[in-house]
């Protein structure tokens, strides 16, 4: 039993860390579109909206990576499908209005899928390099 509230704990810790990260970003777009309907078109209210919710969701996806239990390969696929199911029906939501939207939507998944793979490889090896740093930090002789 308590296993269960100990891990019910770990799950409601996680949502309120990735709640906070994602409305601390979306409040900062709500900012932009509130600041652009007085200084300028309709239309940049609209979008700063739309990265507002794309910020709320990287936010909310970023604490899978905290999950310590899973390997990181398990960590990697869950987000790239909660980006997926998320982020890429947001970004064909802005370029709704192009003309090319329909014939578009094959070369915008190519694109997320390429961006998805570079924004993992650095961020991978940013966490390496970092780990490293502070290993070799911390375990010098004094």
């Amino acid at each position: 039993m308590l296993y269960y509230s100990k891990k019910g704990g770990i799950l409601i810790s996680l949502f309120v860390r990735g709640f906070f990260r994602g409305a601390a970003l979306f409040s900062i777009f709500v900012l932009l579109s509130v600041w652009s309907l007085f200084i300028g078109p309709a239309e940049n209210v609209r979008v700063f909206l739309y990265y507002g919710f794309i910020a709320l969701f990287l936010g909310f996806g970023s604490v899978i990576f905290q999950v310590s239990e899973w390997p990181l390969i398990k960590q990697i696929f869950i987000h790239y499908i909660t980006m997926l199911i998320t982020v890429f029906p947001l970004l064909l939501i802005i370029n709704y209005d192009t003309l090319t939207f329909t014939t578009d939507i094959p070369g915008s998944f190519i694109i997320f899928n390429i961006i998805q793979a570079v924004v993992i490889l650095i961020t991978y090896s940013l966490s390496k390099a970092l780990k490293i740093f502070s290993s070799n930090l911390y375990n010098k002789e004094r």
